[in-house]
C-alpha cells in the first residue's frame, strides 16, 4: 500500500493515499509577514468543465491538469514514480473534503511558503533556478508551485485539527467520503499532457534506512522489510507541536 500511494502531492492522509515524504515540517514566522490571497478553484466554464464535484464544490478541468502536470515534475525532482492522474484527483478531492470541514484553517504567509519551497529544493539537492526550469518545461510557472504549496500547508493544518478531535484522518476521509455527494466524470480525464519522466535536473538519492517495525494507529505493526517487498517504500516525517 506504501508503496503505491507515497507521491509528491500526498502531503495528506487521503482514503488510500499516503502522505508523500522528503517534507519536514518547519515554522517560519514573520511579524511583518504578508497573508496569501485565499486559493479558489476557478469558476468552470464550457472550455473548464469540472472534472468533479465535492459536495457541490467544483474541481475545474485546468486546476486538475495543473495538479497533474506539477506532480509529474515534483516526483521527477524527488527521484519518485508520480502518481497517475486518478490518483491526483483522489488527492485534489480529499483536500476539498479537509477544508470543507474545517474553513477557518489559516493561510500560510509567503514566508512559510518559500520556507518550505526552500526545504523541498535541499532535500532534493536541486536549485531553484532548476526548480524553474523543470516547471517550464512542463508549462507551468513558479507561482503554480507556490499556490500549490499554499494549500498544502493550510489543509495540513485543518488536518492537524482533524486529528486533534481524536479521530485519525485516514477514517475521517473514508467516512466523509461515503457520506458527501462526490461526482467525477472519468470521461472529461482524456487526452492529458504527461511529463517526461527522464529526470532533467541530477537528484539526490536517499540512503538506506535500517529496517524497523511501527505500531499502527488502528492496531497490529508496520515492518519497513515487509512493506519493501511489495514494492518501493516512502517515508514521511511529520514535526508535531504539544
Amino acid at each position: 500500500m506504501a508503496s503505491h500511494r507515497a507521491r509528491w502531492g500526498v502531503l495528506f492522509a487521503t482514503g488510500g493515499l499516503a502522505l508523500l515524504i522528503l517534507l519536514l515540517m518547519l515554522t517560519l514566522l514573520s511579524q511583518e509577514a504578508t497573508p496569501l490571497p485565499t486559493v479558489s478553484p476557478p469558476s468552470p466554464t464550457p472550455a473548464d468543465p469540472p472534472v468533479a464535484q465535492v459536495g457541490g464544490e467544483v474541481i475545474p478541468w485546468s486546476a486538475w491538469v495543473e495538479a497533474v502536470l506539477l506532480d509529474g515534475v515534483m516526483s521527477r525532482l524527488a527521484g519518485v514514480s508520480a502518481p497517475s492522474p486518478e490518483e491526483t484527483l483522489d488527492r485534489l478531492i480529499n483536500e476539498v473534503l479537509v477544508l470543507q470541514a474545517v474553513p477557518e484553517a489559516r493561510t500560510p504567509t509567503p514566508e512559510e511558503v518559500e520556507g518550505r519551497i526552500a526545504e523541498l529544493e535541499a532535500a532534493w539537492g536541486v536549485s531553484d533556478e532548476q526548480v524553474v526550469q523543470a516547471l517550464a518545461e512542463a508549462g507551468l510557472t513558479r507561482g503554480a508551485l507556490e499556490r500549490t504549496v499554499a494549500r498544502l500547508l493550510q489543509v495540513q493544518e485543518a488536518q492537524a485539527r482533524i486529528e486533534a478531535s481524536g479521530t485519525p484522518v485516514a477514517e475521517w476521509l473514508a467516512r466523509e467520503r461515503r457520506r458527501v455527494r462526490i461526482l467525477t466524470y472519468p470521461e472529461r480525464m482524456r487526452g492529458l499532457p504527461v511529463v517526461s519522466p527522464r529526470p532533467t535536473v541530477p537528484v539526490t538519492v536517499a540512503p538506506a534506512v535500517p529496517d524497523f517495525t511501527l505500531e499502527r494507529a488502528g492496531g497490529g505493526t508496520l515492518t519497513l522489510s515487509e512493506q519493501l517487498a511489495q514494492g518501493p517504500v516512502v517515508l514521511v516525517f511529520f514535526q508535531r507541536c504539544g
